[in-house]
């Protein structure tokens, strides 16, 4: 599976079947994005309870589980550490479901790198090279990734695996060029990576945020996402692009005839996509600072609670279920994932 490129019109399972024709102009992709609503209907709510506890955290015995990641902070920042399993609460649908699994650290983690290599970010591969090898040396022993690139073209370069001496060959033999299809990169990572997979997973989208010619829409790669259970960090330097170097770009070709507001799309759609998988979206100015945010990456993964619970809904219909995850501790900010799509007793999930 290693090197395997997944272009635009090759046959897809049955999220990408349906994709609309390749996009031929930015604007036109993404002017649909704000009108999708949201998939799940409620915020998170306050739980109750304090003691302590923790257990060693199993994924995988258990194939009903629902494994959710929780980051506990501080408003001002800092992440609230050695709660009790006792404070946290979760519902699914509203119903108050019983927690089974519960883990502070040394939750082995699936992280898919995935790198935007389109032309527009050549004149920075150089920092992106180097953050990514920086970020590969600070996982965890039991941790495991896999390296995909994409731009016209959607390539795994490095399946699952824990070593990196490929890892520099690999980056030093990539070239930047041609467009950046985004979506299609989300889909294949969701369906075709992380299929099988059942420990928790993280999905780092290294990208200027545009796409422009992908043959999946982006409600496809949002539901894909969704589906995968993957927490999404998508490192994003729409911002920067907008304020400081799209008229040097626009002088190289880049985002030539791009109305402002498709900026401003774009930002909201991969938000969308962060918050809707629980994750975040990061804003370096440059991606000369990528190191620093993939550190804050590797951060929260350490820092995360993982809990789990086997729903009380039995019913496989493919639905999507709706989680609120409650702690009870004061002045903090919680974030978890808002849902999950359940099993489908007809059709495989992608």
């Amino acid at each position: 599976m290693i090197g395997k490129i997944y272009k635009k019109g090759m046959p897809r399972s049955p999220v990408g079947a349906a994709a609309a024709p390749v996009r031929t102009a930015l604007a036109a992709i993404l002017a649909g994005l704000l009108s999708l609503p949201l998939l799940h209907s409620r915020e998170p709510e306050a739980g109750a309870q304090d003691p302590k506890q923790q257990e060693q955290f199993k994924i995988g015995v258990e194939v009903n589980m629902v494994t959710v990641p929780v980051t506990v902070r501080r408003p001002a920042g800092g992440f609230v550490k050695d709660l009790p399993r006792e404070a946290f609460r979760v519902r699914e649908d509203g119903v108050d479901q019983e927690l089974l699994l519960f883990a502070q650290e040394g939750v082995p983690t699936r992280v898919a790198i995935v790198l935007d290599i389109s032309g527009s970010v050549r004149s920075e591969w150089g920092p992106i090279k180097f953050a990514t090898r920086k970020f590969v040396d600070s996982l965890g022993p039991q941790d495991q990734f896999a390296l995909l690139t994409f731009n016209i073209e959607t390539r795994l370069k490095m399946d699952w695996g824990r070593k990196a001496d490929r890892l520099e060959a690999v980056l030093s033999s990539i070239y930047c060029k041609d467009d950046t299809n985004l979506w299609d990169a989300i889909w294949v990572a969701s369906t075709e990576v992380f299929k099988g997979v059942r420990e928790k997973k993280a999905m780092i989208i290294m990208s200027d945020g545009l796409d422009n010619g992908s043959t999946v829409s982006y409600r496809e790669a949002l539901d894909a996402a969704v589906h995968s259970e993957a927490t999404l960090y998508v490192v994003s330097k729409t911002e920067a692009v907008r304020q400081t170097l799209i008229y040097r770009l626009q002088e190289e070709g880049y985002y030539n005839s791009i109305p402002y507001d498709v900026f401003v799309q774009a930002d909201l759609a991969l938000r969308k996509l962060a918050y809707e998988t629980g994750g975040r979206v990061l804003y370096p100015k440059t991606f000369g600072q990528l190191d620093d945010v993939y550190a804050e990456v590797i951060e929260e993964l350490r820092n995360q609670y993982t809990i789990g619970y086997v729903s009380t809904n039995t019913v496989k219909d493919g639905s999507y279920r709706n989680i609120e995850v409650g702690v009870s501790a004061p002045d903090i900010v919680v974030t978890a994932r808002p849902g999950y799509y359940a099993a489908n007793a007809l059709s495989a999930r992608p």
